[in-house]
């Protein structure tokens, strides 16, 4: 194996590995404190953001080229507020009402969503692969929401809600930019979108003090905002780096690990416990995102797998 390969394996599994881990550290943290989904996400989108453009900027990237035409701005801010912090607050707050294991799986139906938009907007039917991966994803949702009966529905309405925008959210976060990106590349348009993001969530939060975020913070929580801070920021990088050295579709089925490595986390650390019908609906979520990943040609259908929603 070329030492180039293993180092984009490495990296995507531990980029996967740290975005499974960093969900039931977000449940932890909301069991251990009376953060809210918007105070917790301000911190976290103000730092990150900070971190990434300031690692940019001390690289002697640049980082505010985009502010000099307008309609690119414009679509940033777009992205900024309805992708990246959409989707982040519609995630968070799933964990927040269910579970992190719960939050993932529903953030993985994205790339099916990804598919159909793509072949509702070619007016082209999706392919048997895609199709297969569509039924599968359906089956593994009603699942993961009833345990196997509509009479017994596990997740309340405002999870399933919350839930499904963070497909839309996901969805949304993967085709909006893609145009920003290719002209001003990732790490840019995702360091300022979780800055602007974090800006917009603080001026519309009128509640929000740091006075209650230092009163409610002890040191062992405090550490683990750090270190979800980290870890999050840490998977991004990873993942981003790792499409350097393995392809789109090798980097999309590698990500599969995320859920897994969230629920063996919330089992065996936060005593989760979970239906074997919903075991069985997360199995069909990670397996129609497989499918997605099977190459017919460097289409959309790769696209779907690049949800690069760190």
């Amino acid at each position: 194996m070329k030492s180039s390969r293993r180092l984009g394996l490495i990296m995507i599994i531990s980029g996967a590995t740290l975005w499974g881990i960093s969900g039931p550290m977000i449940q932890w943290l909301f069991d251990h404190t009376s953060l809210t989904s918007s105070s917790y996400l301000v911190v976290r989108l103000l730092v990150a953001g900070v971190f990434i453009l300031a690692f940019l900027f001390f690289t002697n990237q640049n980082i505010f080229g985009i502010w000099k035409h307008p309609s690119h701005w414009i679509q940033l801010i777009i992205f900024s507020v309805l992708g990246m912090l959409g989707a982040q607050y519609a995630f968070v707050e799933t964990v927040h009402i269910s579970n992190a294991v719960t939050a993932t799986l529903f953030q993985f139906l994205g790339p099916v969503l990804i598919t159909i938009y793509v072949a509702i907007q070619k007016k082209k039917l999706p392919s048997v692969i895609q199709s297969l991966a569509v039924i599968a994803a359906l089956s593994g949702t009603y699942f993961l929401i009833t345990n196997g009966s509509f009479e017994d529905v596990i997740l309340s309405k405002q999870a399933i809600l919350f839930g499904i925008l963070t497909a839309i959210g996901f969805a949304f976060y993967t085709l909006h930019p893609a145009k920003l990106i290719k002209q001003w590349g990732t790490t840019v348009i995702v360091g300022w979108g979780m800055l602007i993001g974090g800006i917009v969530l603080f001026l519309s939060n009128q509640q929000y003090a740091f006075h209650h975020l230092a009163k409610t913070l002890t040191i062992s929580t405090f550490s683990m905002l750090a270190i979800i801070i980290l870890s999050g920021t840490l998977s991004f990088v990873f993942y981003i780096g790792s499409l350097k050295y393995l392809t789109a579709t090798e980097t999309g089925l590698l990500s599969s690990i995320e859920p897994l490595v969230a629920a063996i986390v919330s089992i065996t650390w936060l005593n989760e416990s979970f239906g074997g019908y919903q075991l069985l609906g997360g199995a069909f979520i990670i397996l129609a995102v497989i499918f997605l990943t099977i190459p017919e040609k460097e289409t959309e259908s790769s696209l779907a797998t690049e949800h690069v929603s760190r």
